[in-house]
């Protein structure tokens, strides 16, 4: 059996339901842990089934199997029990194919990459479906994007500005003015909607563009604006996971997506970005 754990907010739980069907379409028994939502260890809420995905969850006698503390004590009484721990923690954020390699064990990472589902992407497309977003404002909007050549633009502001250390200048003003550059010399009346976690902040940093603010979604609807990201016909995406699933569930051929050179200062995710992708080096804010 392989579990994978559940964590982080919506972008980040999609890659590990990715991950979760690579290993089911080889055959592997495979389950999903939710006891880091369940037991209030996560302050983020577990979001996939809003997007129709049920993945099957592993129960507490599962876990024991496969997981212990780090404390040295109970990790020499589950070798004893069940000889060397299956634990693998992920160290970085590259892909490493090895990971695809495991038959039985436990899997604690992002996997924050379309390699680690290459094989399961057409299964992952059929089965996400956005829940309630046949409503009369999702209509209005929905219609507005597909009628245009329209372009989604993801700013992330909240928790990113508060951790300087990690995401300051990477997504700044600069980063969004190349952008915009790069797709009006590729797309003829190109049409801007920009999403964003904090849209009045972002109606201030593009005051001097003609763009469409998308405010409608806020709270528990917020996975709502990763559908009419996806219904754009291309895609300036941030640093964050949220906008790149929003820009892979695009499928057309043809798209254009944005995306930043790098994803934080700590450490180089080389294999987040797809290789269709444009790559933009970081601007100060």
């Amino acid at each position: 059996m392989v579990i994978i754990r559940m964590q982080g907010g919506l972008g980040n739980q999609l890659f590990q339901y990715a991950l979760y069907e690579t290993f089911r379409a080889k055959g592997f028994e495979t389950k999903v842990d939710i006891s880091d939502y369940e037991d209030g260890r996560e302050s983020r809420s577990l979001e996939i089934q809003k997007l129709g995905l049920k993945p099957e969850t592993a129960n507490r006698r599962d876990l024991r199997r496969y997981y212990a503390d780090s404390s040295v004590l109970t990790q020499r009484v589950f070798r004893y029990l069940f000889g060397r721990k299956k634990y693998y923690k992920e160290r970085q954020y590259d892909f490493n194919p090895r990971v695809l390699e495991m038959t039985d064990g436990f899997l604690s990472g992002y996997w924050q990459s379309e390699k680690y589902f290459a094989d399961a992407a057409a299964v992952v497309r059929n089965k996400i479906c956005f829940q309630d977003t046949d409503t009369e404002i999702m209509r209005r909007r929905e219609e507005q994007i597909v009628s245009t050549n329209s372009v989604s633009v993801h700013v992330r502001m909240g928790d990113y500005l508060k951790a300087p250390e990690l995401y300051a200048g990477i997504c700044g003003e600069g980063y969004y003015k190349e952008a915009f550059a790069y797709i009006a010399d590729r797309v003829n009346a190109a049409v801007f909607y920009v999403f964003s976690d904090e849209p009045d902040k972002a109606k201030e940093l593009f005051a001097d563009y003609e763009c469409h603010i998308v405010a409608e979604n806020r709270g528990s609807d917020s996975y709502k604006d990763m559908y009419l990201m996806s219904r754009c016909r291309h895609h300036v995406i941030a640093n964050s996971t949220f906008s790149w699933w929003g820009a892979w569930l695009d499928n057309r051929p043809d798209k254009i997506v944005i995306t930043p050179q790098r994803w934080n200062n700590l450490c180089h995710d080389h294999d987040i970005c797809c290789e269709r992708w444009t790559m933009i080096p970081a601007a100060e804010r």
